[in-house]
């Protein structure tokens, strides 16, 4: 399953918006920004600075959290606009962890959207 480009932020303003009217959760591995954006799909835009390292640590970490987003994607999720801000560690771990966190702090995000009414709850 390709990254497409309508599952992506492609916009300076498309990030911003994210930024100022998002929901923060602060990882390990990285910072997770999410606001509803009223589709019947999620959409992910990638922060990863020099901080994370060279060139190749760089594309290892876009890598590990595109893949994460689309096992994300296989099992239900839907109707956000996720912007992920790694962090130095990430290129270090393998797939499971950064699944692992990925999933949990989207799951956290889901459930302050529907106590503030904002979202549907999560698939079961």
């Amino acid at each position: 399953m390709r990254f497409r480009p309508r599952q992506r932020l492609r916009t300076g303003a498309e990030f911003d918006t994210v930024f100022k009217r998002g929901a923060r959760l602060d990882g390990r591995f990285f910072l997770l920004v999410a606001v509803p954006n009223g589709r019947a799909f999620d959409r992910l835009g990638l922060a990863v600075s020099r901080r994370v390292g060279g060139a190749v640590e760089r594309n290892r970490a876009r890598r590990l959290l595109r893949e994460g987003f689309r096992r994300l994607e296989r099992a239900g999720s839907r109707g956000f606009d996720l912007v992920v801000v790694a962090r130095a560690p990430l290129a270090r771990h393998g797939q499971a962890e950064v699944d692992r966190e990925l999933r949990e702090r989207l799951l956290r995000i889901r459930r302050r959207a529907v106590v503030a009414g904002e979202a549907a709850p999560p698939p079961r």
